[in-house]
């Protein structure tokens, strides 16, 4: 059976080709042009889908890195925007007053009493 394509037909489907990056050897001469044009847009759903996939673990991998290296930029545009978990965690202890001249009059008091 000879080609089914003319000229312009097979020029069309190799735009097509050339636009989504695929090789002309998908283009089939014994089938109609809306066959091969249907081949060819089965290729690039497939292309496009993988494409999509791909992109979307770059930017997981990409967010990932982010919060590893900014992790406290992160907690701070957290806290401006009141997004904290501190209620379900629970109430935060504060460390108890110090006082330095209290430790030492405590420690070396018996050292220092005046005469």
């Amino acid at each position: 059976m000879g080609c089914r394509l003319n000229n312009l037909e097979l020029r069309q489907l190799k735009r097509l080709c050339d636009k989504y990056g695929i090789d002309y050897y998908e283009i089939d001469n014994t089938l109609t042009y809306w066959e091969n044009k249907k081949h060819l847009l089965s290729i690039v759903r497939m292309l496009l889908a993988a494409n999509d996939a791909w992109e979307l673990e770059r930017y997981a991998e990409q967010q990932h890195k982010y919060m590893d290296e900014h992790f406290l930029s992160y907690y701070v545009m957290c806290q401006l925007n009141g997004e904290t978990k501190s209620d379900e965690v629970g109430k935060l202890i504060e460390p108890p007053h110090f006082s330095f001249q209290e430790w030492v009059s405590e420690r070396h008091g018996r050292y220092n009493k005046t005469v």
